[in-house]
């Protein structure tokens, strides 16, 4: 049998096994086809059932599942429940990780890279603050913005506007005018632009302090 998606939760004790089924259908999924679902479930071992459909599902297949372990969602409803602990537990440190190196070039304090800011040429100084300038906002906004606090305070869900989230780095220059439609997507061009950003402050340093 094929299944869309199969997750286990390492975290449970019960190492919790997830079988999710998604139908985008254009028409809302039937009884039977839950009827269905419940013998896949079944026989893969599954403790939870999700269905994901784009049109919902007729009133008898909602009345089934009442009684079942299967949850059913639209599609909007399934981003609603779960995008915020997505955002919290994926996108915020994957987003902190990117930035990481070079934030520790621009940071309050930072011992190590004292150290080595003291070492450089009237030259060289010159260059690292000029970079320092011109990115030391935009990491202070990223690291704002992949914070857990943020994503507590600011509520995001599977409605939060990645525009929204885009329009906080545009303002900060053209360079910074992201676009990407999606979070995963965002992650990655963010990714490759602080790559670049950290390679600019290597070359001053004549190569990576951190490393």
């Amino acid at each position: 049998m094929e299944i869309d998606v199969y997750g286990v939760d390492r975290n449970s004790v019960e190492q919790i096994k997830y079988i999710i089924e998604c139908k985008n259908w254009g028409k809302p999924v039937a009884q039977h086809v839950v009827h269905s679902f419940t013998t896949v479930l079944q026989e893969t071992g599954g403790h939870i059932g999700i269905l994901v459909s784009k049109e919902g599902f007729q009133e008898g297949a909602l009345s089934y599942i009442n009684n079942t372990n299967i949850v059913a969602f639209t599609y909007a409803e399934f981003q609603q429940r779960y995008f915020k602990l997505w955002y919290i537990k994926y996108f915020c440190p994957k987003i902190f990780e990117a930035i990481d190196t070079f934030f520790q070039y621009i940071e309050p304090i930072n011992s190590r890279r004292s150290r080595h800011v003291e070492q450089l040429s009237k030259a060289q100084r010159k260059e690292y603050d000029a970079l320092c300038s011109q990115y030391e906002m935009f990491g202070m906004v990223m690291a704002m913005l992949s914070s857990d606090k943020f994503a507590h305070d600011s509520e995001p869900s599977g409605v939060f506007d990645i525009e929204e989230f885009k329009r906080k780095t545009a303002t900060l220059g053209e360079e910074f005018q992201y676009q990407s439609n999606y979070y995963r997507d965002l992650i990655d061009e963010i990714s490759q632009h602080s790559q670049s950003i950290s390679q600019k402050f290597h070359s001053v340093f004549g190569g990576n302090i951190f490393a």
